[in-house]
């Protein structure tokens, strides 16, 4: 969860995407493009392995009380920091590293490991992003670079919002949208998975969301 992709992270993942979206307009906010779930927020202790799965389960992967947040109008630039948090501490185990739905990227490990303050303010910007591409085929980061173009709509946590792990949101302006990430947990399963997480919709090995290149 706090180095690499994992089929869990990526489900965590998309159900907070899942319930941004659906309580975007209840809530008046932007529906997200993107999602971003810490690695530190996901804490069950171990491999679940294949067979039911409860209620209880869900608490165990997602036990704190973070509630599903959505950060309309990130730019570009400011999104290319976020992921280089994300990536800065690796190979150290770290709850920044980022679980995601809505995009893939590609990271360089020898890239120069970005250092942020506690508010936010990035003091060495980070190299290790390289490639950023939502599910649309929007390139947000080629080569290294942030290409122009309009803001995201951010969905996590409301830790990870106010600038825990340091991500660098740096204040800007997020709702929270009726559900903890727990509640989403569930509800995706439930009802957006009809009760089935399969080995064809997240593979054990994850589904290339993000990769390591050098």
């Amino acid at each position: 969860m706090r180095t690499q992709e994992t089929n869990l992270g990526n489900l965590t993942a998309d159900a907070l995407l899942a319930a941004g979206r659906k309580n975007a307009a209840s809530y008046g906010v932007t529906p997200p493009d993107v999602a971003l779930q810490n690695g530190g927020g996901i804490r069950n202790n171990g491999l679940i392995p294949a067979g039911p799965i409860t209620e209880l389960d869900t608490f165990s992967i997602a036990p704190f009380g973070n509630f599903v947040s959505v950060v309309p109008n990130v730019p570009r630039a400011q999104f290319k920091e976020i992921l280089e948090n994300a990536v800065s501490r690796i190979p150290v185990a770290d709850g920044r590293f980022a679980q995601v739905a809505g995009f893939r990227f590609e990271y360089d490990p020898d890239g120069t490991a970005q250092v942020v303050t506690d508010d936010g303010t990035v003091v060495t910007p980070g190299t290790r992003v390289r490639t950023v591409v939502l599910d649309d085929g929007t390139t947000i980061v080629e080569n290294g670079q942030v290409v122009p173009g309009p803001a995201l709509s951010v969905a996590t946590n409301d830790f990870s919002a106010r600038g825990g792990d340091q991500w660098p949101f740096r204040g800007l302006p997020f709702t929270t949208v009726g559900v903890t990430y727990q509640q989403a947990l569930l509800t995706y399963i439930t009802d957006d998975l009809n009760g089935r997480i399969t080995a064809e919709d997240y593979p054990e090995t994850g589904s290339g969301r993000i990769t390591v290149v050098s």
